[in-house]
């Protein structure tokens, strides 16, 4: 029992670690991206000014926020003159209001994301040239793009449920899951263990031949 006990909080700390590194280790795995990668990966790339951040705030990081931004170009794909952009932000000052930036983002349901990988760069920068560069000519955005992907304003909402919140909730559905999988194998082997018994003896009993005389 003991180290069934031990086991678990090994198990317990193990995925706690990866719930709380997962957020990093995944935005680490899509850095050093070549522009031309960046621009593949993506369905529309724009330069524009942001004019505004819907953030809901909150007390963990990353979070989602909704940009609106006036587009001045596009490189690829289609976006209208104003469009609006599901995103997570690490930092607060990572995109600010006034900014310009290109951005190469992924249609996903009707709505523009940016996902965080190398897609958000200020204008100005060896980075915005290059992906400029590696996205085509610009030309005007749609000047009546109703229809199109980011046309529509991201609802936020409140900013969901807190990272810690999460965890707590993994955590627990865990602990559920393995303390019922640790009594459900334990009643098992007690089951096997007295079926085993019985079986020991029965072996035991005296057994009788044709004429009736017991012998073992």
């Amino acid at each position: 029992m003991r180290t069934y006990a031990v086991r678990l909080v090994a198990l317990v700390g193990l995925v706690v670690v990866g719930l709380v590194a997962t957020p990093s280790s995944a935005l680490a795995s899509c850095a050093g991206r070549e522009p031309a990668q960046v621009v593949a990966d993506s369905d529309v790339v724009l330069t524009g000014r942001v004019t505004a951040v819907d953030d809901p705030g909150g007390d963990h990081n990353p979070r989602p926020v909704a940009w609106t931004i006036a587009v001045s170009a596009v490189h690829r794909g289609s976006a209208p003159q104003t469009t609006h952009v599901r995103a997570l932000t690490e930092s607060p000052d990572l995109v600010s209001s006034g900014g310009s930036y290109v951005l190469a983002l992924v249609e996903s349901g009707g709505e523009l994301t940016a996902t965080g990988c190398q897609d958000v760069v200020a204008t100005g920068t060896d980075a915005a040239g290059a992906l400029m560069a590696a996205a085509g000519p610009a030309r005007a955005p749609a000047a009546d793009g109703a229809v199109l992907p980011g046309a529509a304003a991201v609802d936020v909402g409140g900013g969901g449920m807190s990272l810690t919140t999460m965890l707590v909730i993994a955590l627990v559905g865990l602990l559920v899951v393995t303390f019922g999988g640790l009594a459900l194998a334990i009643g098992l082997g007690l089951l096997t263990r007295r079926r085993r018994g019985r079986t020991d003896g029965s072996d035991d009993a005296p057994q009788r031949d044709s004429n009736g005389t017991p012998f073992k």
